[in-house]
């Protein structure tokens, strides 16, 4: 099939596609099996490496609380990263019994499990990852589409528009014209878009800081205003929380009252209460209290997926859309007549387990931009303003990542660091790229180490000026440290202060503090632990360096960027590295200005 892909139609190939999906989530599960039966076999030491588990747990001497007919067992455990978090479902390696994470605080080092006396976990376990989540429900949605197709049906617009990648159709707007009225505030001509969309699917890109969740919070208020039945969804329940406080927040803002429903998970952290929107934890008791009635619905792809909510929705939001499958889109989509998508495809995105034929692996964002860096005027919405970047670092973002493309806010440029000048080579914003000659390093580096403490401690008796021209001293709280490997992230914590903020740059995406110090850790291409994609991955770039407000200071390596590249992917990977280093560099004896126009003539 794909040699002949060029000679299908592009009907044909929407078909292929949608033939593929069908067995997504099976072969999408089998590596979740295999990597259950391989942390089996891992010790507390391998899995405290595991970035996926939680592991050296010990029972503390607290006693257990009663809680309803449960108890909360508290354990400690050694300094690890990991991406459990309060909420989180997993099992016990040696027994396979299911653990449920009540609450994690990493800083004490402290976890809390929730089971009944009888089920209580033993005084010392590891947590791994349980099973799949049964799929059952999405596989269903997923043959009620393929059947549609099939029977001819004139059904599921929004979903074959997606798939066909066809552009947005909005009421008023000839194809091919920008979407966005130049005449009306941004925030006004995204609202007239959305409310004149007919059967379609547009996509709202939120570079960091741009205000995607600000922006989508007016849009609902403005549909629920209108009387429209909305859904909000997304990968995590953390992201659909973050949204609905957002639309609360704002509906009490204009007087707004409206009815909504949140179906959450078991276990804490899943939940959502405010003013009009309250949640309810039985699929069941959900689907009894939902209907005509409610304005707003929010949940997974398992709640939207439900046959009973095909085609009850004027418009369906989902949120963090590069980290959601094309499979779970379409198993949503059937339920709206509209989708507005909100994301950024230049941010991370959510690996997809397994290896899947032709597109069906892809996330929604990566299939519908196809490598665009920036969505067109007429295809979209690109939210061009940031206001959390200095001007000097959004420069650089911009032209590394956006095409040009994005701008800081006004005010922004008032973010300075008020330095003492002992450090003459720190700038008081902006980019600086910090050379420290190491070898033999793959993913920890202790001159990288000492490099970052002496920095971190410089950056703490400085003091530093807010957007709003308010002076402030430097604290832990306004330094984000972040490497791309768990074994540097464990030194930096082992050689930095208590309470310093260090992690990967997957834990730090959505965060943002004054400064960021990224610290690259491996010496050169002949120690690169894992495939050239991952530590030169420009999302990667993007969202560490995308965290500072005011400076962000990229320690490494030099010879990072003088590796051999294979493939014009490769060359753009390091590429992104390698401007750094001038951006950051070179600043120092010129003006940031000459060096960021030098850059972008050569890249030109």
């Amino acid at each position: 099939m794909p040699s002949e892909k060029c000679a299908l139609s592009d009907e044909d190939q929407v078909r292929v596609l949608t033939f593929q999906l069908l067995d997504f989530y099976r072969r999408a599960e089998k590596p979740v099996w295999w990597q259950l039966f391989s942390r089996q076999d891992m010790t507390t030491e391998e899995l405290l490496e595991d970035i996926e588990s939680l592991a050296g747990l010990q029972r503390t001497k607290t006693p257990p609380e009663p809680i309803n007919n449960s108890f909360l067992f508290e354990y400690s455990f050694e300094p690890q990263e990991s991406k459990m978090r309060s909420g989180s479902q997993g099992v016990i390696p040696e027994s396979l019994a299911s653990v449920q994470l009540v609450s994690l605080d990493h800083d004490a080092c402290l976890a809390t499990f929730k089971a009944t006396a009888k089920k209580a976990p033993p005084d010392a376990f590891d947590m791994i990852p349980g099973r799949p989540i049964p799929s059952t429900p999405l596989r269903k949605a997923l043959f009620r589409y393929a059947d549609s197709v099939l029977a001819g049906e004139q059904r599921f617009q929004v979903v074959a528009d997606f798939l066909h990648r066809r552009a947005p159709r909005v009421k008023g707007i000839e194809p091919g014209a920008p979407l966005l009225d130049p005449d009306l505030a941004t925030t006004d001509a995204i609202k007239q878009v959305v409310r004149n969309l007919e059967d379609s699917v547009l996509f709202i890109q939120g570079p960091p800081g741009a205000g995607k969740t600000y922006t989508g919070s007016h849009v609902i208020v403005d549909l629920l205003k209108a009387g429209k039945r909305i859904g909000v969804t997304s990968n995590s329940h953390y992201a659909i929380n973050n949204l609905l406080a957002a639309v609360e927040a704002r509906a009490q803002v204009e007087g707004v009252t409206f009815k909504g429903l949140k179906k959450s998970s078991e276990g804490e952290g899943t939940d959502f209460t405010g003013r009009c929107i309250r949640s309810i934890e039985d699929k069941k008791e959900f689907l009894d209290n939902w209907g005509p009635a409610i304005d707003l619905s929010a949940g997974t792809a398992w709640l939207f997926a439900d046959a009973s909510f095909t085609e009850q929705l004027d418009y369906l939001f989902i949120d963090e859309a590069g980290q959601l499958s094309v499979a779970n889109l379409v198993t949503m989509g059937m339920a709206a007549r509209n989708i507005v998508l909100m994301g950024d495809q230049m941010q991370l995105s959510q690996p997809v387990q397994g290896v899947h034929p032709g597109r069906s692996g892809d996330s929604t964002l990566d299939y519908l931009l196809d490598g665009t860096p920036a969505i067109a005027p007429d295809r979209g919405v690109f939210l061009a303003q940031t206001w959390r970047m200095h001007p000097q670092v959004c420069s650089f973002i911009s032209l590394a990542v956006y095409e040009g493309q994005l701008t800081s806010a006004p005010g922004t440029e008032r973010q300075l660091l008020l330095l003492d000048g002992e450090r003459p080579e720190v700038p008081d914003s902006g980019l600086m790229f910090c050379p420290v000659e190491h070898d033999g390093n793959g993913q920890s580096s202790e001159e990288e180490a000492a490099y970052v403490k002496a920095l971190y401690e410089y950056f703490l008796r400085q003091r530093y000026v807010d957007k709003n021209g308010d002076e402030y001293v430097v604290t832990s709280e306004n330094i984000l440290v972040v490497a791309p490997y768990n074994l540097q992230v464990q030194l930096l914590r082992q050689v930095l202060p208590a309470g310093a903020r260090v992690g990967t740059v997957d834990k730090f995406q959505g965060q943002e503090a004054e400064i960021v110090i990224v610290s690259m850790a491996t010496s050169n291409e002949d120690y690169l632990p894992r495939d050239i994609g991952f530590l030169y991955s420009k999302n990667r770039l993007n969202v560490a360096v995308s965290r500072a407000k005011t400076l962000a200071c990229i320690v490494a390596s030099p010879d990072l960027t003088a590796i051999r590249c294979q493939t014009p992917q490769d060359m753009n990977l390091v590429n992104g590295l390698c401007m750094a280093t001038r951006y950051g560099g070179e600043e120092k004896q010129s003006s940031r200005s000459e060096v960021f126009l030098s850059i972008r003539e050569n890249v030109s």
